[in-house]
């Protein structure tokens, strides 16, 4: 009896129509299920079946399947320190983690709530997570060490990237003059970040500059609470406190929501001399808060900003950071989904201003971007 070979014809369309459906780059499935047709000689639409040709197929899926599997890069569980869950860092951290283990088998990137810009050197630096985030000033301080945030120097800690530039907010009510109350010696309750975080640092330099303490506004009869996010969110909505600061990026959810709240909320216009003494201390940026930015705010209001880093140490295997840097530069848009202000974050410019050296496995993906020689 004579025999043909057979191209897929009644029954092969609805497997060619199958075939259209599924995600295949690279044509592996299609082309592993066609080649059945010839390792079969066939009698038309008789002795192949649409069964075995859709086994056929699922074989050919799962085979592909293995490959990728297969192609997945491992490493060992490693934590992301961040701040506060209800802060930015914490789900922009989240986004990071999950585009870069995108490249690896078992997610090992896990990230953490962690003390903040301040502590999170000493988290990393000590091994107790393997990648944070921070900023220039304070990770190049604990680079250094002996001084008197850190004690002890971290020699080995690594920049991956520069991220989108965070704003100090200060808060006041209408009817607080900050500078003079301060001068003034008066009662002030003031709300600001955990221990360690970037809040509490810029409301201790804030008071530095106008020549007190948190000690001499305890002192003068008020108290200054160190608290999270949602602590000083409630604290302020409640009237609990005359005066609240954060260090996040504007325009800033959380801000709006105080402003909203209480009608009598104000962004505090930094005097150009204490803008100046951080930026000379610590070298952050003048930052103006445009007038409309939040509610009941009428006119622009001077502050300081720096962008944070995300960092990690020179022991950390080159090619999860190269996968990280990768990520970052080009998951614009999945970054900009979780915080907008990186709709307008330029990638190119992710490796400057960091403070310290880059790890090498994010000089290698600057290089092959042409970003660095």
């Amino acid at each position: 009896m004579h025999r043909e070979r057979s191209t897929f014809t009644a029954d092969g369309a609805v497997i060619e129509g199958f075939l259209d459906r599924v995600s295949d780059p690279s044509n592996s499935i299609r082309t592993q299920v066609l080649q059945c047709n010839t390792m079969y000689e066939l009698k038309t639409n008789r002795e192949y079946t649409m069964k075995q040709l859709a086994l056929a197929a699922a074989v050919a899926v799962a085979s592909v399947g293995a490959v990728h599997a297969q192609s997945l890069l491992s490493h060992e569980a490693v934590d992301f320190a961040t701040a506060s869950p209800s802060g930015t860092w914490y789900p922009v951290a989240a986004t990071l983690s999950e585009m870069t283990n995108e490249a690896f088998e078992g997610q090992p990137i896990s990230v953490v709530p962690a003390g903040g810009g301040v502590s999170n050197p000493l988290s990393v630096g000590t091994g107790q997570a393997g990648f944070g985030i921070s900023y220039a000033p304070f990770l190049k301080l604990a680079q250094e060490g002996g001084n008197d945030m850190y004690a002890e120097g971290f020699p080995k800690l690594r920049a991956i990237a520069g991220m989108t530039w965070n704003a100090l907010h200060i808060i006041t009510a209408d009817d607080i003059d900050f500078p003079a109350a301060l001068a003034a010696g008066d009662p002030l309750v003031i709300g600001t970040g955990a221990t360690g975080s970037t809040e509490q640092f810029t409301m201790d330099e804030v008071l530095k500059a106008y020549d007190t303490t948190r000690e001499g506004v305890t002192e003068a009869g008020g108290r200054v609470e160190l608290l999270n996010t949602s602590g000083r969110s409630d604290g302020w909505s409640n009237r609990q406190f005359d005066v609240v600061n954060f260090f996040i990026s504007m325009p800033a959810s959380a801000v709006t929501s105080l402003m909203t709240t209480r009608s009598d909320s104000r962004i505090l216009d930094i005097e150009e001399n204490v803008a100046q003494q951080m930026i000379d201390d610590w070298g952050m940026g003048p930052i103006t808060i445009p007038a409309g930015t939040y509610p009941n705010q009428d006119e622009d209001a001077l502050t300081v900003g720096m962008p944070y880093v995300a960092f990690t140490t020179a022991d950390m295997d080159e090619e999860i950071v190269y996968q990280m840097a990768k990520a970052a530069a080009e998951g614009q848009e999945r970054l900009a989904n979780t915080q907008s202000t990186f709709a307008s974050w330029d990638p190119s410019k992710m490796m400057d201003g960091l403070g310290i050296e880059l790890h090498e496995g994010a000089k290698r993906y600057y290089r092959e971007r042409g970003w660095i020689e």
